[in-house]
């Protein structure tokens, strides 16, 4: 069930988000939505994974979790815990202490929740662990990974009702953002999430329509099929929303052109899972399935999650703001050092800790 071009898409998105942190201007500066693309991505694989294993009355949510924790906790708790030593040497060298907020909740995947409990869901800027604040966005996959095998769960015989409850969290994502909600919690992104988990539906609805007449969502929910022009159309619409505030880096500005903007970035990401995914464009999907892609395609999480502490440990050393201001030597140290890092990561850490998935796996036999 694997998508080579998906995961070379994956690829493009953590590559973009390294470009961003280099910060060369406003012509290269939007691509921090590529963050909403990884969201759109998990939305659609892990609701695929979820959906095929509960038609199958197999699903294992020890085992889905199990395998969550594999992937996504060593490379966290490492650069977390290197980060917090950073921190602690800075506050020796410099005396600045203000670079520990979110060390009691970041082990927990709960950065920056306490904002729920402000008004308008934003308590003011803060400076977060040195050089880990990126973490909110595995945080968001991590909270959404729990609650969404749960929401499948409970309506596992109306998996209808539970596709309706992410539609109608679209708005919700779009109405806070909108109010100046802070930008890094779930219910400020959730929006991306959510086509991902649409377009899972769609694609098992698709697959399976004539295959089970007991299943709801095959049975009923595809009526009409998804078609070229359709997705055309949602270009179209998508492009227009961003037109809204196409290159803003205002996270956190309330107004409804930047929220908008943002959603419209996140119908242009999911109308490009499902063009790769129904193969209607070929040559696409064999660029997005080349070996390089392919290679930062593997490497993504690692790439994402390195990157920046090691631009922090740079213009630390450097004095200068932005990876843009250094020489050239220095950008190319940048992408290479976080590349390699990533690959060590992948080959001395990644992959021997995967080795033990098999033990846990999703579709459970002992049903």
């Amino acid at each position: 069930m694997r998508d080579l071009q998906l995961d070379g898409l994956r690829g493009v998105a953590a590559l973009g988000v390294v470009i961003f942190h280099a910060h060369y201007g406003p012509a290269l500066d939007w691509m921090w939505r590529f963050v909403d693309l990884f969201f759109v991505l998990s939305g659609f694989l892990i609701t695929r994974i979820i959906l095929e294993a509960l038609r199958r009355d197999v699903f294992s949510l020890r085992n889905f979790m199990m395998r969550r924790v594999l992937r996504i906790w060593p490379v966290y708790y490492l650069t977390l815990v290197l980060c917090l030593l950073a921190a602690s040497g800075r506050a020796l060298l410099t005396g600045e202490i203000d670079h520990f907020s979110g060390a009691a909740s970041a082990p927990f995947f709960l950065q920056y929740v306490h904002h729920y409990f402000s008004p308008g869901l934003h308590a003011g800027e803060e400076n977060f662990i040195l050089w880990f604040h990126h973490s909110w966005s595995i945080a968001v996959e991590e909270q959404f990974y729990l609650l969404m095998p749960l929401l499948l769960i409970v309506f596992k015989t109306r998996l209808r009702v539970a596709l309706v409850v992410m539609l109608m969290l679209i708005p919700v994502a779009v109405y806070y953002r909108s109010s100046g909600a802070f930008f890094w919690l779930l219910i400020s992104r959730v929006d991306a999430l959510s086509i991902g988990v649409a377009l899972a539906f769609y694609w098992h609805a698709k697959r399976h329509r004539f295959k089970n007449s007991a299943d709801e969502v095959t049975s009923h929910s595809l009526q009409v099929e998804i078609l070229p022009w359709h997705t055309a159309m949602v270009i179209i619409i998508g492009l227009s929303l961003v037109a809204q505030n196409a290159l803003s880096l205002e996270l956190c500005s309330p107004g409804w052109r930047n929220g908008l903007s943002l959603f419209g970035y996140n119908l242009l990401f999911g109308a490009t899972v499902l063009i790769l995914v129904e193969g209607w464009l070929p040559h696409l999907n064999k660029v997005l399935s080349s070996n390089p892609l392919l290679f930062l395609g593997s490497i993504s999480y690692a790439l994402y999650v390195f990157h920046v502490p090691i631009r922090g440990a740079i213009l630390f050393i450097t004095k200068n703001t932005h990876i843009s201001e250094s020489p050239i030597w220095i950008q190319a140290f940048y992408f290479g050092s976080a590349i390699t890092a990533a690959y060590l990561s992948k080959i001395l850490l990644e992959d021997r800790v995967e080795t033990y998935k098999h033990r846990f796996p999703v579709a459970s036999q002992s049903k």
